[in-house]
Order: structure tokens, then C-alpha cells, then sequence
């Protein structure tokens, strides 16, 4: 098999869930020791499993791209830890909140950077990227994630390229123009898909184990721009290039951009936005892996969050008497809202008892209602 698409067998799932599980907890990937001494307590080859992971090559390279990484060819030591990558997220759901999804929140940004750097007829200019300006440019982004960052940077294709330290301790990582066939990516299937596309030749199952990507190497001098800045962070007005090929709707609740449009105003409000983002972005990861009652309890979250934004304290009043210029059709929405409330409460408080209590996916409100809710948030704010 070597679709990244394709769904796994059992034994290979359990391998990724034995990997992921410790990083989820700890941001640390395990020992091969580990990983292999809990599968083989279960009758189970962790080598061959890890082996028999599909993965996709670059013509004429060396560099390939499965679902795990680990840094060297052959057999893998004890003290070793290889890595999961973005992919495996499709086969590990849990892989999707702390790395699939801020790492599609960083590529978006990072194709934005590129077509922003002012070309010159005569010079070669490298784009290129450092944590500080991640972080001003998303700014809901953890300082965990951010730890972790570089790592998962060095085993993606769309980012693999040249990196160094600088005598203050930041990274900063060179952009290829490789990058620019991610952009419109807004979902990990599209980006897992995009990058086959790119890598279109398979590695044989059996064949040598090479590292995943190449060796990083220090960037060559070049001439390397200042930004723009905007709001945002990058230049607002990129050089015009071809529309990206249309992607499939992403699995999310609230629509990207209007989370783009909440990131863009954190610079410029009273109000601290740092919450309220993080509570969107939960939102979605949740509502992506189909979890019910954390998507109740999260829409809740943020039904209590805002009022204050209107000056007022709690949902039920903002939803009773609104600002009488609002539009009759949000005002309807925040009322169905309101009477959303008790579902969150019931999921968040009802304690346990002998008879089933289940709350299903269908169960949460359309989209639009809090879509419309965060459009007065935004024009408010």
C-alpha cells in the first residue's frame, strides 16, 4: 500500500495511536524502546509495522514522505524517537488539535509570506521566516505548539529548505517557491492529497528506509527584504499569481476567514481576543473529529465569551434586547441561540445516571448562527 490516503489495518493504526499518544500528553514523541517493547507485548513487529507504512518519493531524490519519520536508515535504536508527520493525523484523530490543524494555520501564512516579497529584476531574493513573525501573524497559535514547530517544519515538504540560529537564540527558515503550490489548502485530506500530487512515485513496501526529506543545511547569502507590514502582519496586497485549484470544503464550524478577520483585529482592539480564538480554533478541531459533547460545551463557551464586546453581561440579555439597528435576520439567529443554551448546559452539567444520555453531531446548531453572532463580534469590535 503506499496511498497516504488509504486507511490503515488495525496493527498499523495501533502503532501511529502508541506513537501519538505520549506526544498528545507530553509534546514529546516516545523512545522506539517504548513503542516497540508495548507492541511486542501484544504479539505485534513494531519494525515491520513502521516499515510497512505507505509513503510517496520526489522524482530523481531520495527525499520521501510517509506518515512516521525517523532520522536514519535501517534499524532503528532503542533511544531513537521517530516522529509522526501532519499525514498520520488523518489516521490518528487526536493528532489533529495539537499538530494537523495549527500547522495548516502556519502554511497559510507562509505561502502569504512568499508572494509577498517584493521581486527584483536583477537580484535573487529569498523569502524567508522566523518565529516571531508566526506568532505576530497568528497570533492564537500556542506557545506549545511553537515549541514543537521547528520539528514538524523539518519533516513536511512544503517546508523543508535551509534553517539557522541566530546569536539570540531565534530560527529563522527559508522559504522555497515549492511553497506556493500549497496555497487554498484548508483541510489536512487536501494538504495530505497536494502533497502525493507532488511526490507522485511510490516507495515500494520493503524497499530501504530513507529519511524523510533532506538534510537541512544553512542558507547561502542572499538578498533578503523587509515585509510590508499590515494588520495581519504580512503585506496586505500580494503579486497577482494563478487562482488556486479549488479545494473541498474544509470539516469546520466557523469559517477560516472569519477567524483570519478575529486574528487581524487583535491588533487593533481594547479587548483581548486570545481566548475567544483559541475557543474557535477548539471548535473546529473538535467538530472535525465528530466530538459532540465537546463541541456543545466549547459553542457554549463562546456564547458566554462575547457579551461584553456589546456592553453588556451575559448571552440571554444580549439575545432578549439586542442594538435596535442589528438586522431583524440576526437578531432571529442569536434568539435560536439562546435557546441553544440549555443543550450546552446539558452537556456540560448533567450528571450520570442508570438510563443512556447521549448528545449526537446533529444535535448542534447550523453554522450560520454563529457565524452571524461572530460578524457582529468583528464589526463591534
Amino acid at each position: 500500500m503506499t496511498d497516504l490516503l488509504a486507511p490503515l489495518s488495525p496493527d498499523q493504526t495501533l502503532l501511529l495511536q502508541t506513537m501519538a499518544d505520549p506526544y498528545v500528553r507530553t509534546g514529546e514523541w516516545p523512545t522506539w524502546y517504548f513503542v516497540r517493547e508495548t507492541l511486542d507485548r501484544q504479539g505485534l513487529d513494531a519494525d515491520k509495522l513502521i516499515g510497512s507504512l505507505p509513503q510517496r518519493k520526489l522524482p530523481l531524490s531520495m527525499a520521501t514522505y510517509g506518515l512516521a519519520w525517523y532520522p536514519r536508515t535501517g534499524y532503528i535504536q532503542d533511544e531513537e524517537k521517530p516522529a509522526l508527520t501532519v499525514a498520520a493525523a488523518l489516521h490518528v484523530p487526536s493528532l489533529m488539535a495539537v499538530m494537523a490543524h495549527p500547522f495548516l494555520n502556519v502554511l497559510r501564512k507562509l505561502v502569504e509570506i512568499y508572494r509577498a516579497v517584493p521581486l527584483e529584476p536583477d537580484k535573487v531574493v529569498q523569502a524567508t521566516y522566523t518565529a516571531k513573525m508566526i506568532k505576530r501573524a497568528v497570533p492564537s497559535i500556542s506557545d506549545q505548539f511553537m515549541a514543537r514547530l521547528p520539528e514538524i517544519l523539518n519533516h513536511e515538504p512544503p517546508t523543508w529548505g535551509g534553517s539557522k540560529w541566530t546569536e539570540d537564540g531565534e530560527w529563522i527558515r527559508d522559504l522555497g517557491r515549492n511553497i506556493s503550490r500549497y496555497a487554498g489548502i484548508n483541510d489536512v485530506k487536501s494538504y495530505v492529497a497536494r502533497v502525493s500530487e507532488l511526490m507522485p512515485e511510490p516507495v515500494a513496501i520493503g524497499a530501504e528506509q530513507v529519511q524523510t526529506g533532506p538534510r537541512l543545511r544553512l542558507p547561502q547569502p542572499v538578498v533578503v527584504r523587509q515585509l510590508p507590514i499590515s494588520v495581519s502582519g504580512f503585506y496586505s496586497e500580494p503579486e497577482e499569481s494563478a487562482e488556486p485549484e479549488p479545494q473541498p470544503p474544509a470539516s469546520v464550524y466557523v469559517d477560516e476567514s472569519l477567524i483570519e478577520e478575529l486574528e487581524a483585529k487583535h491588533s487593533t482592539t481594547k479587548w483581548s481576543l486570545n481566548k475567544l480564538l483559541q475557543l474557535m480554533r477548539e471548535l473546529n478541531s473538535n467538530y472535525a473529529m465528530e466530538n459532540p459533547y465537546a463541541c456543545h460545551m466549547l459553542l457554549r463557551a463562546i456564547l458566554d465569551h462575547v457579551p461584553p464586546v456589546f456592553g453588556v453581561n451575559n448571552f440571554e440579555r444580549l439575545a432578549s434586547s439586542p442594538p435596535q439597528d442589528w438586522k431583524a435576520t440576526d437578531k432571529d439567529y442569536l434568539r435560536q441561540l439562546k435557546n441553544f443554551k440549555p443543550q450546552g448546559h446539558d452537556a456540560l452539567h448533567r450528571q450520570i445516571r442508570e438510563s443512556a444520555d447521549l448528545i449526537k453531531m446533529g444535535y448542534m446548531p447550523p453554522q450560520a448562527w454563529l457565524e452571524a453572532l461572530l460578524r457582529l463580534v468583528i464589526d463591534a469590535l
